[in-house]
């Protein structure tokens, strides 16, 4: 699939487009990218238009300017929306992806059908404390701290993987404004204030084995969601469309049913 791009001001939005059908939006997590969803968004083309993005800050999205914040990151999303003619689409998200959809969820109701947060981040404990890894690795020793903590099985250990990853994060000018990053997110409204405000129907899936978020967020944060529900998948971490990209398109195929 080709790469699209949509300007927004002095920024540019990458994208991929398949399928045919009601709208999808797929955002990735911190350290992912529109390719990570590959295989979950060629299965749910069968029977939806979906738009797998690359947040701005991220892959071939501008990089630039000095907030990338939660609410910047929605109004690309709407954009997009506007841009494509579609009144309402099924947001899809995992980890800050799922604050991204979170955010516009709440923020823009009326634009939501269905919403799906996977592992989503953003809670406010996460910024107590010291985190369980560098989220900015220096290192491909670094990157592979953070590789061990967010997937699970064998991908984790392909090897040469987190040298790969390192120089890709280098190369892509993504490690030049993690900085400017992890200011934008400091400043974003957290879930607690979020979750409340959707009004979608809501699934919030989590990877049973999450070693960076325990799993029974799953049900804390559905509770916080009118009429939401949380399901687990088995043997998966903090990407369950990584670790088991079968059962991810299997839950939200019949969530979407």
């Amino acid at each position: 699939m080709t790469t699209q791009m949509l300007a927004i001001g002095d920024k540019a939005l990458a994208y991929v487009q398949s399928g045919s059908g009601p709208a999808l939006v797929i955002v990735h997590g911190v350290g992912g990218h529109k390719e990570d969803w590959a295989g979950v968004a060629a299965a749910l083309s069968a029977a939806h238009t979906v738009y797998a993005v690359d947040m701005l800050g991220f892959g071939e999205s501008s990089k630039t300017g000095d907030d990338l914040g939660m609410a910047v990151q929605a109004e690309a999303l709407l954009a997009l929306l506007d841009a494509q003619g579609i009144d309402q689409a099924v947001f899809v998200g995992n980890s800050v992806g799922g604050w991204v959809t979170a955010t516009f969820a709440a923020t823009y109701p009326e634009r939501v059908s269905r919403l799906v947060l996977i592992d989503v981040a953003g809670f406010a404990a996460m910024f107590e404390g010291e985190p369980p890894v560098n989220f900015d690795p220096g290192s491909p020793a670094e990157m592979q701290a953070l590789i061990d903590i967010t997937i699970n099985g064998p991908v984790a250990r392909i090897p040469g993987l987190a040298e790969q990853a390192f120089a890709a994060y280098v190369a892509s000018g993504e490690k030049a404004i993690s900085a400017t990053w992890g200011r934008s997110i400091f400043l974003s409204a957290r879930l607690e204030e979020l979750l409340p405000q959707i009004t979608a129907p809501s699934l919030v899936l989590w990877g049973a084995d999450d070693k960076l978020f325990p799993s029974i967020l799953a049900g804390v944060f559905s509770a916080q969601i009118a009429g939401a529900t949380s399901q687990l998948i088995p043997d998966a971490g903090h990407f369950p469309q990584i670790d088991q990209p079968e059962a991810t398109i299997a839950a939200i195929t019949a969530f979407l049913s």
